[in-house]
């Protein structure tokens, strides 16, 4: 749990304290995205994963104070562009980064619509033995898959992640379980290879998941957390996430992003539909 949260920018200044869950709610052009992308950018390694999902993006002059430890930036900002070199075209990214202060939270932020389907051959080889720690992974995924098989990462030719799933002598890729139950999977061994301590998802619903399955990820979240495993995870969304995430956690809070405001709600008034609306 985060005791307090507090992030200020432009005009707004929002305050939240005992975190558990955090659904970021409101239309689009809000800023529901920017509200994570700012807390996301008090670790600078986050700037390269939001330029990977973004091309670029620019943020000046803002604050985020975690549990009494905070980080000021007066400008955040990364531009990818393609250069040619010797007749191929190279990808390059210019960073400035002018923020002080430290927050000792490791903080992760994903963007599920950004997750690779890769193009498969018709090959899918022999079962391997899963080592010891693809088999602390599966134990940790263990409900996601609806049989008894084995998911193992690996890195394909090309030096993409990949991941095959294997049950018995029968040998498949992941994605062709469907696309929800791969990116939920995909999701999680982020979460179990870089262990964040806070977890930021943009658009949670871009996942792929049916409602029962998405229920199914935010309950085993707020267990995750209750474990001490996880201390916050905070999503933004633009569908019934949140009344989901309301039935699994009653500690759960929601903050509904409005041009130039904002509301926070709890659980109850959530549940009775106040304020959402």
């Amino acid at each position: 749990m985060l005791g307090k949260l507090s992030v200020v920018y432009g005009n707004q200044s929002i305050s939240l304290e005992n975190i558990t869950t955090l659904a970021v709610l409101g239309d689009n052009g809000v800023g529901k995205t920017a509200f994570l992308e700012r807390i996301a950018l008090v670790n600078e390694d986050n700037i390269s994963v939001i330029s990977n999902a973004k091309g670029s993006f620019s943020y000046e002059k803002f604050s985020v104070n975690i549990d009494g430890e905070e980080k000021r930036c007066e400008r955040a900002s990364a531009e990818r562009v393609l250069a040619k070199f010797d007749l191929n075209w190279v990808p390059l990214e210019g960073q400035t980064y002018i923020c002080e202060g430290n927050i000792r939270y490791k903080i992760s932020i994903v963007y599920p619509c950004a997750f690779q389907k890769l193009i498969h051959n018709g090959h899918y080889g022999l079962p391997v033995k899963p080592n010891d720690e693809v088999m602390k992974f599966n134990e940790m995924i263990k409900g996601f898959i609806d049989s008894d098989g084995i998911v193992i990462p690996f890195y394909s030719y090309y030096g993409y992640l990949d991941f095959t799933y294997q049950s018995g002598d029968n040998v498949t890729y992941l994605d062709n379980l469907g696309r929800g139950v791969s990116n939920s999977v995909k999701l999680l061994w982020l979460i179990f290879r870089h262990k964040p301590e806070i977890l930021l998802i943009d658009d949670i619903e871009s996942l792929g998941l049916s409602p029962k399955r998405l229920k199914m990820l935010l309950k085993w979240f707020t267990e995750y957390i209750r474990e001490n495993k996880l201390k916050a995870l905070l999503f933004t969304t633009n569908s019934d996430a949140y009344v989901h995430l309301a039935e699994v956690d009653e500690n759960a809070k929601f903050l509904l992003l409005q041009k130039d405001n904002h509301i926070v709600m709890d659980r109850e008034e959530v549940l009775s539909g106040r304020g959402v609306e």
